[in-house]
């Protein structure tokens, strides 16, 4: 399945780069859409659900485990 992500989607990956500068940035293609992770010292910061018809599930911070 070919995605191709709207304006919104787009800006919404940028914002997450420059929120974690530095941070690897990976998709994690689905039947529904994309998962976007963003990793940082091997762990994962935040997540976020892009659907394949231009939705945008919030992205959420991933408390550090204690």
């Amino acid at each position: 399945m070919a995605l191709e992500l709207t304006l919104d989607q787009a800006r919404l990956i940028a914002r997450l780069r420059r929120r974690w500068p530095g941070a690897d940035v990976q998709a994690h293609q689905r039947p529904w859409g994309v998962i976007v992770e963003v990793r940082r010292d091997g762990c994962t910061v935040a997540l976020t659900a892009l659907d394949g018809e231009g939705g945008i599930e919030p992205a959420r911070s991933i408390p550090r485990a204690a």
